[in-house]
């Protein structure tokens, strides 16, 4: 029996770990073959998409460089032929090393934050989503056969919390480019969507649980337990296939029960 990706080509930014990864694995397990797109080392995900028995290929990518963008598509179309789906799952949480809140509270506060903090979030979250959005959309008008982009958003996109302003900030921007594509490129059949997960277990939130971020995450997550990876996969999965076939400018929450609106 045919996967519901049969004979697709997905790009996955941030392919090499979290939700990345275990969209790579799952879109292979449904017959897509897979570009991983990461700084991080992304051997592993090729080797993980293979042994499923689908075709993969790892490119370095620097998704806040525009050229670098440009770059990971057009390898995409030389090692496949076309692009049909994009997953822009590459994000941080902060700029640099981890920040000692418990040494000065008031560090991670927008008033004091150096700017160059909020600027490397925003280049990677935001501007890394369009660049990458944008690099892949031209090749998919192109050639001519539509495709799906989904962008990996966040409930801070909904949801603001003292300390991480960068991070809402940016996918708040997410959510509305998300939108915006929707729109423009709705005439070429590109359906562009996002997910806004929750408190997810990834290497991006280690340690979240014993923090006391990390008990006001559970909080206010009615389910009182962190998603993993392959829960966001699957709505990553329906978003890609002909199942969501009407579905663009959306925002699905694999949330636990968040409260967004």
């Amino acid at each position: 029996m045919a996967g519901r990706l049969e004979g697709k080509v997905a790009v996955i930014t941030g392919g090499a770990s979290g939700i990345g990864r275990a969209t790579a694995e799952l879109y292979a397990d449904e017959g897509a073959n897979i570009v991983i797109a990461d700084l991080q080392d992304g051997s592993d995900s090729v080797a993980a998409v293979r042994e499923r028995g689908r075709e993969a290929t790892y490119v370095s990518t620097d998704t806040s460089d525009e050229a670098a963008c440009e770059a990971m598509a057009e390898a995409a179309v030389e090692a496949f032929g076309a692009v049909d789906i994009l997953v822009a799952a590459a994000g941080i949480g902060h700029a640099g090393a981890t920040p000692d809140v418990a040494a000065d509270p008031s560090s991670v506060l927008l008033v004091n934050q150096p700017v160059s903090s909020w600027q490397r979030v925003l280049d990677v979250n935001l501007n890394g989503v369009m660049l990458s959005d944008r690099a892949v959309a031209r090749r998919m008008i192109e050639a001519g056969n539509g495709g799906a982009i989904i962008n990996i958003a966040s409930i801070m996109a909904k949801v603001p919390q003292v300390g991480v302003g960068p991070y809402c900030v940016s996918k708040a921007g997410v959510w509305m480019v998300t939108k915006v594509l929707a729109m423009e490129l709705a005439p070429y059949d590109i359906r562009v969507n996002a997910i806004g997960p929750g408190f997810i277990d990834t290497p991006m939130t280690a340690g979240l649980n014993v923090s006391e971020t990390g008990q006001w995450a559970m909080a206010i997550t009615p389910m009182r337990r962190m998603g993993v990876p392959e829960e966001v996969a699957t709505t990553a999965l329906f978003l890609a296939s002909d199942d969501a076939s009407f579905y663009t400018g959306a925002l699905l929450h694999p949330h636990g029960g968040v409260f967004t609106d």
